[in-house]
């Protein structure tokens, strides 16, 4: 169990950090840079980091299923991968969009999506783990964040992470 946290969020962690760093390099005037402006080298080291994260945590998952309640079959494993990854990249937004509302600087932001980027990914394998005490403290640990992330975004967290769909996005963003 812990073989698999602990990788969760080493990769977790490497991944946001890096990526942080390809959406703020020469950003300007906005908090990050969008898709359609990023220079192609960096758009490179979006997909190569998105494809090494998917690639490790396949790696992970074949490594380490036995801990979860899902069964030990490749799907479930490929399961464990999409689950683990858009839960993890959905809470790092939220708590990107919360560091931005919060106006934390750069380099805090930088440093924080390093060394906590793997946090989201780590409470959502930790739901999917056989252990109801390591789901019962993913859970509480979730909600908590979430109305800390919620202070910080003057309780309008939909706002706040539209706003950073829209930054990210650009004008490719269209919202119904």
């Amino acid at each position: 169990m812990a073989r698999q946290l602990v990788g969760t969020w080493v990769v977790g962690s490497a991944a946001t950090g890096t990526l942080a760093v390809l959406f703020t390099l020469d950003r300007g005037p906005l908090p990050v840079r969008s898709l359609d402006t990023l220079p192609t080298i960096s758009l490179l080291g979006v997909l190569g980091m998105l494809a090494a994260l998917v690639a490790a945590f396949g790696l992970l998952a074949w490594g380490t299923l036995e801990v979860t309640w899902l069964p030990a079959t490749r799907r479930a494993g490929a399961l464990w991968v999409v689950v683990v990854a858009a839960g993890g990249f959905a809470g790092w937004g939220y708590a990107a969009a919360a560091t931005f509302t919060g106006e934390y600087s750069l380099t805090a932001q930088l440093v924080l999506a390093y060394l906590a980027g793997g946090l989201p990914f780590v409470l959502i394998a930790a739901l999917l783990l056989e252990s109801r005490q390591a789901n019962v403290t993913a859970l509480v640990v979730t909600g908590i964040l979430l109305l800390a992330g919620a202070v910080i975004m003057d309780g309008d967290p939909l706002e706040a992470c539209a706003e950073l769909l829209w930054w990210l996005f650009g004008s490719n963003l269209t919202i119904l």
